[in-house]
């Protein structure tokens, strides 16, 4: 690690648009960067969330707490990767206007989180620019998978700092580059400090209202209910605990997932929709189990670093996953099954011995340990300093 600016950093983030992205870098302490979150749409989706021209299109920059500010701009459609250098004049111009009002003196780090805003970094030439890698970028867009590529690889060569919250993803980097692996560091995301309580939940708490008549066990599953679930593990899970709830909580998007209707029509499986990020650590605190079910074939899992990890370890709750890569790095605070029926085993364990695997405050204190507050301290605390 190199040691910090011994200035706090004007830090922009582009973009924020992930919650997790947001919360990480929104925990900054005001002692180490003043910071200015950029939430970056196009039209189309401005108008999806309910935006209008003239009225709340792109609302001023505004503070949201002490040392960070936040500017949603809706910018015209193809600007981030068909018209790229045009697109991000709108925002260079924010970041500029942001720094001369409240960051004036600081350095500049830009924070970029897809590839493409190598063309903002291209406008602003900040003092330090890193590279901030949740995905494998060419899933996203695979009609451009190989222009996602290059741009990548030129990130990396010419970023300050590269950080990749997934351990796949700092492996493929540092393979391709090893001259730079000194500056590619893997670091996961941080535990939310809402969802820690004082003391850890060695047994469930109190179920949340619309789930406090589900008889229990409550087995739970907290994300989108698309297809990087594994629809068949789930299904076997409901019909080995046919006398426990499965909560599943999340959107359900329109296409048709294999074998997903089949494991909603179960009569123990309970699909809850959507719930505020505010709300899950009640659900989580509640459950007897915390699944992570996820396809360990499916690409985006491959390259992922589960948001729900983090989410759900300051609980202290019992979790069982299936064997994707990240997950495998955390055998030690949770149960990482190889197998549908290795899966159910350590369900069917837990369960045995009053839904506590005896881990619950070694988990709770990794996630103290672990916090938004404290990982975003340490990606600033490995930005280069500026002489």
């Amino acid at each position: 690690m190199t040691e910090p600016s011994a200035n706090p950093w004007a830090l922009a983030v582009a973009d924020a648009n992930w919650y997790t992205t947001e919360h990480l870098f929104r925990a900054a302490s005001p002692s180490q960067a003043s910071t200015l979150l950029l939430h970056c749409l196009d039209y189309r989706n401005a108008w999806t969330q309910g935006r209008r021209p003239f009225r709340n299109w792109s609302p001023p920059t505004h503070s949201v707490s002490t040392g960070v500010w936040r500017r949603d701009l809706a910018l015209p459609s193809g600007w981030m990767k068909r018209f790229p250098r045009w697109g991000m004049v709108e925002i260079a111009r924010t970041v500029k206007k942001w720094m001369r009002a409240e960051a004036a003196g600081k350095p500049l780090a830009l924070v970029m989180t897809y590839p493409y805003y190598l063309h903002l970094r291209d406008q602003l030439q900040p003092a330090r620019s890193i590279y901030y890698n949740v995905d494998d970028y060419a899933l996203y867009w695979p009609g451009s998978a190989d222009e996602v590529r290059a741009l990548e690889l030129k990130a990396v060569r010419e970023s300050d700092l590269t950080i990749c919250v997934a351990r796949t993803r700092w492996q493929e980097l540092t393979t391709l580059f090893p001259d730079f692996a000194q500056k590619i560091i893997h670091l996961p995301h941080g535990a939310p400090s809402g969802s820690i309580p004082p003391e850890p939940f060695h047994r469930p708490g109190p179920a949340p209202a619309d789930v406090s008549h589900l008889p229990r066990p409550l087995l739970g599953y907290v994300g989108s209910l698309e297809d990087r679930v594994d629809w068949e593990l789930v299904t076997e899970v409901a019909l080995a605990f046919p006398k426990a709830s499965i909560v599943l909580i999340g959107r359900i998007d329109a296409v048709g997932r294999p074998g997903r209707a089949r494991c909603l029509a179960l009569p123990n499986v309970h699909a809850l929709g959507w719930h505020p990020q505010a709300e899950i650590a009640s659900y989580n605190q509640a459950f007897d189990v915390c699944l992570i079910p996820y396809d360990v074939v499916h690409p985006f899992n491959l390259a992922c670093c589960p948001t729900k990890i983090m989410d759900t370890m300051g609980s202290g709750r019992p979790m069982v996953s299936t064997a994707i890569p990240e997950c495998r790095l955390s055998r030690h605070l949770f149960d990482v099954a190889e197998s549908t029926a290795e899966f159910i085993a350590s369900i069917d364990s837990i369960l045995g011995n009053r839904s506590d695997d005896q881990r619950s405050q070694l988990r709770w204190e990794w996630a103290r340990e672990n916090t938004c507050e404290k990982v975003v301290a340490r990606l600033i605390d490995a930005i280069p300093k500026v002489s």
